[in-house]
């Protein structure tokens, strides 16, 4: 298995040394040292592979925020990415790993700033500066010859025209020793310029200045969160990037051995991790089309005994490891402690990696209070990007927040916003599963959330004996063979179209739907359906009969404005109606015995 990297030292030593720019390191200037500014910086030499050209181009970069974002452009460029009201991204040769607390592009930034200072040993002097400074280098030369021919002049007999040569001779004097002075003035703030830049490097070390680099890079850098991850059918894992494709290939069931004839399959293939491809995501496993996962097996087949069920969730956490988000459905495990389910879906979760995340059930749970469109959602904010999204059972009697669960499995985008930031807009790519010992309350009977749940049932229980607590380490160490088995399954899927339950996967659900239809259950057990007209039956009369029902069936009757609500739809589903004469009544039904309610209390 391949370790992710954790850091970017890599990266941070490759900006600080640079690439060798096959020129030669400039030596120290003697300029500086000349004017004594050297003195005011450490004596440390550039690294020998310093990139001299990467070194000039940064040069030529102003020195404010600007300037510096535009260093952090030249230098790390290629590897930071700001995704727009997420935050900074660092590219660690995998893929794109937010930077969480700024431990990837902050050491960046200072690394650009170290190499600020190496600016000064190429930075060049102005065109007028360098004239006057090879006119002053020049005018040394003039002055040491008009001083020796002076002298040599005062030694000689003193006559009109030695006068004469002796004042040009002075005037020529003054003349080359301004040019020296003016040289020197230019060597002197081309070494100023140096040491300017040798203190802006100094400066640009402090926070603010660290903040403003970055800041004025973003919008050079920067990406919506819809750009990331956008390939439905890349998986990225250690070694590469598996990407499921349809090719062309001799199909084996052709009956004529001498004709080919072609079909299009579903395959997997593996390519190199690219930066282009926006990838955020990671499963730190390496691909080995030849691994296989024998205890993961065992244990699926002990769980699970019937093949149509293995196949059924081998194709759904295939499914999970795609984007694709068409079927519109959510798996709900369900059966007694120690049958394997949170193990199965515990150990795809740690395999699926970063594709993987968790939420509180309280999430998905409607708490009866009303939000505030403004509020946070942090724990939905996990989500994007997301595959695979797991969770437990909510307490007894709460149910599911049934509007939510329709908008995060319909694959239209959601609003989510994380404390203290703006609200993103993103588009639902991940499989819910959850994990429950008893089957959640679900108050809604319509289709929009029932065509949703998926009941897998585990109806085997392991005895305590059998418990292996060293199981989940084995199947850790057969990864690579069991992520073969998910690649297996999101072919097998693609294949398909579809998830293609099984009949018992379809009657649990139908079961559990009847189960939490109390209407529904209350029609079916309590009342006897006549059709005739004259069987007629009070609304409060029928309530009362509901509350006998749920008390002998342990269930909580819901309120009686409810229940009137409700009824005129039950009525239509089991063939009775609901009217009205003085009172409200419902005709066609008669009253079982059994759940006949007390008579009243005599003077009641």
């Amino acid at each position: 298995m391949t370790s992710t990297p954790t850091d970017n030292s890599a990266l941070i030593v490759g900006l600080i040394d640079g690439a060798p720019a096959g020129g030669v390191q400039p030596p120290p200037s003697p300029m500086m040292e000349e004017y004594g500014f050297d003195d005011e910086f450490p004596d440390e030499a550039p690294p020998a592979d310093t990139d001299w050209a990467l070194v000039e181009r940064c040069a030529a970069e102003p020195q404010n925020d600007i300037g510096n974002s535009r260093r952090l452009r030249h230098r790390a460029g290629a590897d930071l990415l700001h995704v727009q009201n997420i935050g900074w991204h660092v590219y660690d040769a995998q893929r794109w790993k937010e930077d969480i607390d700024d431990v990837g592009t902050r050491p960046v930034c200072h690394a650009v700033v170290e190499a600020i200072a190496y600016e000064a040993h190429v930075l060049k002097p102005t065109p007028r500066e360098q004239e006057a400074i090879e006119a002053g280098d020049a005018a040394k030369r003039d002055v040491a010859a008009y001083e020796r021919e002076l002298a040599s002049l005062k030694a000689s007999e003193k006559d009109a025209d030695t006068r004469r040569r002796a004042d040009a001779l002075r005037e020529s004097l003054e003349e080359a020793k301004d040019a020296v002075d003016r040289g020197r003035e230019a060597r002197k703030a081309f070494a100023q310029r140096q040491a300017q830049r040798k203190r802006f490097a100094n400066t640009s070390g402090n926070k603010g200045k660290l903040d403003g680099m970055l800041s004025e890079a973003i919008p050079f850098l920067s990406r919506p969160i819809g750009d990331l991850d956008a390939d439905q059918l890349a998986y990225n894992v250690a070694n590469g990037t598996l990407r499921f494709v349809q090719v062309e290939m001799p199909d084996p069931e052709c009956p004529d051995p001498d004709e080919v004839r072609m079909v299009t399959q579903w395959t997997v293939e593996r390519r190199d991790h690219a930066r282009e491809d926006l990838i955020s995501k990671l499963s730190d496993i390496e691909y080995d089309e030849a691994a296989e996962s024998p205890i993961f097996d065992k244990f699926l087949a002990t769980i699970l005994p019937e093949a149509e069920m293995r196949a059924f969730v081998q194709r759904y956490f295939g499914y999970s490891l795609t984007a694709l988000t068409r079927e519109q459905c959510f798996l709900l495990f369900h059966g007694e402690g120690r049958n394997g389910k949170s193990t199965l879906v515990d150990i795809i979760g740690k395999i699926m990696g970063d594709y993987s995340t968790t939420i509180p059930i309280d999430s998905l749970v409607n708490s009866g209070a009303q939000k505030k469109g403004s509020e946070a959602t942090p724990d939905l904010a996990r989500l994007p990007g997301a595959r695979l999204v797991r969770t437990a059972e909510p307490k007894e009697g709460a149910g599911f927040d049934e509007s939510l669960i329709k908008q995060l499995t319909a694959g239209e985008p959601i609003l989510v916003r994380r404390l203290n930031a703006e609200f993103i807009e993103v588009y639902p790519t991940f499989k819910l599963v959850i994990s429950a010992n008893r089957k959640p309350d679900i108050k809604g009977n319509d289709d929009g959330i029932w065509r949703r749940v998926v009941l897998v049932p585990f109806d085997v229980q392991i005895a305590k004996e059998d418990v292996d607590k060293q199981l989940g380490d084995k199947m850790w160490a057969e990864r690579a063979g069991i992520l073969n088995w998910l690649v297996a399954g999101a072919i097998d899927y693609l294949t398909r179209g579809q998830l293609d339950p099984p009949k018992e996967v379809i009657e649990a659900t139908q079961e559990y739907r009847e189960e939490s239809d109390l209407m529904g259950m209350f029609a079916r057990a309590a009342l006897e359906v006549t059709k005739d007209p004259a069987d007629v039956v009070e609304t409060g009369h029928l309530y009362r009969v509901f509350e006998v029902f749920c008390r002998r069936t342990g269930r909580t009757p819901f309120a009686q404005n409810t229940f009137t609500r409700r009824l005129p739809k039950t009525a239509s589903q089991h063939g009775f109606e609901k009217g009205k004469s003085s009172v409200s009544v419902c005709t066609g039904i008669r009253v079982r015995p059994e759940f006949a309610p007390p008579p009243p209390p005599l003077g009641g």
